[in-house]
């Protein structure tokens, strides 16, 4: 109907070169047409104006509706570019680190080093990904933040990981394998955080689950590293129960005034 597309030039006037626009006015008015075709076809109305006039009313705001197609449209066609890009930069990135192994090991001779340059690399590209994962599922419904949360924890263990390989590589350093040990704390503090920013419903158990394995670990490096003696760095542990039980009391009494609150305005 001529109608129709007044209303929709008018409504939306052309851009110089926007395909979009003029493909969204195509499928829009397609859409219109069709409707009323459908409409006259029940016999309930044949008046060309009424229906045209209802039709018109049930998109009162094409501008919206133009919006809402528009993020859509270009916002598949930015992940289709990260996509790609992804793709392309890691295939680059693989191939710039094996040749930088074999540039340096064949001139340095040092082939007992220079193997970390391939098994960190790749370990850290993994890590990249992982992160990219995370940023994705974040945008998701809820639901899937529990798997964000599992990438995030790899993504820490990895990189922890990548860093104890390269010690162990270029130093003698004792007790290097220390570092995946901080590496666990590290990745269940980043775990809580997530969870408390995320307001996940069990974040609170998390942390008080938490909180006595990362003692444990802390425990662990202090007594191997002899800043206490195993005798006297055990203490760690209870007092990470105490520390629990302060924070499940602080809760009980916070939930507690929130309802009192909550019945002093009914």
């Amino acid at each position: 109907m001529e109608a129709f597309v007044n209303y929709i030039n008018t409504a939306l006037p052309d851009e110089d070169g926007s395909k979009l626009l003029f493909r969204f006015k195509k499928n829009l008015l397609e859409e219109m047409n069709q409707r009323a075709i459908d409409i006259e076809g029940t016999g309930g109305i044949h008046d060309k104006k009424v229906i045209s006039d209802l039709i018109i009313s049930e998109h009162e705001d094409l501008k919206a509706e133009y919006k809402e197609y528009y993020d859509k449209a270009t916002s598949a066609e930015r992940t289709k570019r990260a996509v790609i890009g992804n793709v392309l930069g890691s295939i680059a990135y693989i191939l710039f680190i094996v040749v930088l192994f074999l540039g340096i090991s064949f001139l340095t001779k040092l082939w007992s080093y220079t193997w970390i340059i391939i098994v960190d690399g790749i370990l850290l590209w993994v890590d990249y990904l992982l992160l990219l994962g995370v940023r994705k599922l974040v945008t998701l419904k809820r639901i899937f933040h529990v798997f964000a949360r599992l990438l995030l924890f790899g993504a820490v263990v990895v990189f922890m990981v990548a860093a104890f390989l390269t010690v162990v590589a270029l130093t003698d350093v004792l007790h290097s394998w220390l570092i995946v040990i901080a590496g666990l704390i590290l990745a269940f503090i980043c775990d809580g955080i997530f969870a408390s920013a995320t307001h996940a419903r069990l974040a609170l158990l998390h942390w008080i689950l938490y909180i006595p394995i990362i003692s444990v670990f802390v425990f662990i490096i202090i007594g191997v590293l002899g800043i206490l003696a195993w005798n006297i760095a055990w203490i760690i542990i209870p007092l990470s129960l105490i520390i629990d039980l302060i924070i499940i009391i602080a809760a009980i009494g916070k939930n507690k005034k929130d309802k009192m609150e909550v019945e002093d305005i009914w």
